[in-house]
């Protein structure tokens, strides 16, 4: 048979082409770049936003699948309706026997989120062109590379714990994306499954707080999961977006389909198409080793270490860099990141100038500084997921990073505060570093350290969070002399050779680690010991009684 799959290269659609071949079946493979489609089927230009297209892709089929969506948009419910008008008329042009279309599981005597509601009007207009329409109504499917999924997996990998809202109570019926295949297959050229809808799922019926702990579980780790109820679809998908890769628009449509209970509930499709589906907790594993087998790194040529790497990787555990787990950032989270670290960097560090020319101990500095680190935060949220970070032991496990980043901290210190013994002698450093030193000594005591760390937070999450990420290639050479620069906007040169060594050592510590928070708290710790025990080296060059004089 003859049959052409819309959604070819998508998630579900990479899977199915194979195994409609693998069934004897004719695939063509319906997609915008044909030329650069590398998959199973033969390739046919075509576009569902492109009504023109779809003749000729139709052109001598007897079937098509049907599995396109437009849930990264805003208004997707409007291109997907509008995406299936064009197909359902290109279909009935055709003279096709069978669409066969992949639709969302929902009770229709609850109010459907509007994701839903959108996959039943799909379903309608395709059932309005004539040809027989077979749908399969589906929850969440488990399978790398699926949104639902890689929504789970990050949050249970990010995160130590949870935070949640309701919809973690939800009920759900997870099946695994070899099982829908199978169902898609089993359904195509079958008289007795036309113009008929099925729901399908595996074995289990679980809440969303279970599927989270069963893969935590697997993962070999604890997930303590506490719902809250405040926490609104909105909110929600923000801050899916600061922890998973997928974007805030993608997030919110499916949160919102969150609150919705997806459980089969009438399994007329075992009879039809009869094996037993997969288990939750085997899809979980397959899903993972698909990941793994996927990311498996290509053999790289040796690399020639300098003298400085050599001597990092001379030094015995747990202070030698590591191999860490680094996550994977797909182009489109590399883009956004891109679009916004560079108006971000301009506006700290012009915040950061102005901040620093004020007097020390004043209501404007406190209120410029605060700005400051609202800045970088956001800056960093907004450029997409933002990575904790984990090392490997001597066990061969993976842990988050705590003692060798606190630990280097001090060491920071010490290094620093002997060079200070040596900068107070120095009339010029004196002055350059008294100058600095001001605004850690006069003033709340509270509002300093409150300060210091919260722009220290903010500076790590932007710079070693967004900014490393968006480098393409030198990550650490770019966030660093990004570091660097933001810190020239103070024309201070201690502030400045202070950003470039640590911005430096923040960096390295961000490769070694795979997140942002080993130079965190590097960072807090190296700066809380200067903020304590460097003001008393230089306090004759910080003048406080000048400073208290010209003080409101």
């Amino acid at each position: 048979m003859k049959v052409l799959v819309a959604g070819a290269s998508g998630f579900v659609g990479r899977r199915l082409t194979p195994a409609l071949e693998h069934a004897g079946h004719e695939v063509l493979a319906m997609t915008r770049h044909p030329e650069t489609y590398a998959g199973p089927g033969t390739p046919v230009a075509g576009d569902v936003g492109d009504p023109d297209s779809l003749d000729a892709a139709l052109a001598g089929c007897e079937a098509a699948y049907y599995l396109v969506h437009s849930l990264d948009a805003e208004d997707f419910e409007s291109k997907d309706a509008e995406g299936a008008q064009a197909f359902a008329g290109a279909a009935s042009r055709a003279g096709l026997k069978q669409i066969v279309f992949l639709g969302g599981l929902g009770d229709a005597r609850e109010e459907l989120s509007a994701h839903l509601r959108s996959r039943r009007q799909v379903e309608q207009i395709l059932g309005e062109s004539g040809v027989p329409v077979t749908t399969l109504r589906a929850g969440i499917i488990i399978g790398d590379g699926g949104i639902s999924w890689e929504m789970t997996r990050q949050l249970v990998e990010h995160l130590p714990a949870m935070i949640t809202p309701r919809w973690v109570m939800t009920r759900t019926q997870p099946i695994a994306v070899a099982d829908v295949v199978r169902y898609l297959v089993g359904v195509l050229d079958r008289p007795d499954a036309a113009g008929r809808t099925f729901e399908i799922g595996g074995p289990e019926v679980l809440r969303y707080k279970s599927m989270l702990q069963r893969v935590a579980t697997i993962l070999g780790r604890d997930l303590p999961i506490v719902p809250v109820p405040f926490l609104s679809p909105y909110l929600s998908s923000l801050w899916l977006s600061l922890v998973t890769d997928v974007d805030t628009t993608t997030g919110r449509n499916l949160v919102d389909s969150m609150t919705n209970e997806v459980v089969v509930q009438d399994p007329a499709i075992r009879e039809l198409v009869p094996f037993e589906p997969m288990g939750y907790d085997d899809a979980v594993r397959v899903a993972l080793e698909e990941r793994a087998a996927r990311q498996e790194p290509t053999p790289a040529a040796p690399v020639e270490h300098g003298p400085f790497e050599r001597f990092l990787g001379a030094l015995p555990q747990p202070f030698r860099l590591q191999t860490p787990r680094v996550p994977d950032e797909s182009d489109a989270v590399r883009q956004r990141r891109r679009q916004v670290v560079a108006g971000v960097g301009i506006a700290g560090a012009t915040l950061l100038g102005v901040s620093l020319s004020t007097k020390p101990g004043s209501q404007r500095f406190y209120w410029l500084t605060g700005a400051l680190a609202a800045t970088w935060t956001a800056g960093a949220v907004a450029s997409g997921p933002l990575h904790l970070g984990w090392i490997k032991s001597r066990d061969e496990t993976l842990r988050r990073p705590v003692f060798t980043p606190i630990a280097t901290g001090v060491g920071a210190f010490g290094a620093f505060y002997g060079a200070a013994l040596v900068a107070r002698h120095v009339p010029v450093l004196n002055r350059a570093i008294g100058s600095v030193l001001r605004y850690a000594d006069q003033g709340s005591l509270p509002l300093v350290v409150a300060t210091t760390a919260v722009n220290g937070i903010g500076e790590e999450l932007f710079f070693r969070g967004a900014f490393y990420t968006a480098a393409p290639q030198s990550p650490i050479l770019i966030s660093t002399v990004a570091y660097t620069a933001a810190t020239a906007a103070s024309r201070n040169p201690a502030l400045v050779v202070a950003g470039g060594v640590m911005g430096g050592l923040f960096g390295l510590q961000r490769r070694a680690s795979g997140g942002i928070q080993a130079p965190m708290l590097t960072h807090l710790t190296w700066a809380m010991l200067m903020l304590r025990f460097l003001p008393p080296l230089f306090e004759g060059s910080i003048n406080r009684e000048e400073i208290r004089e010209v003080l409101p």
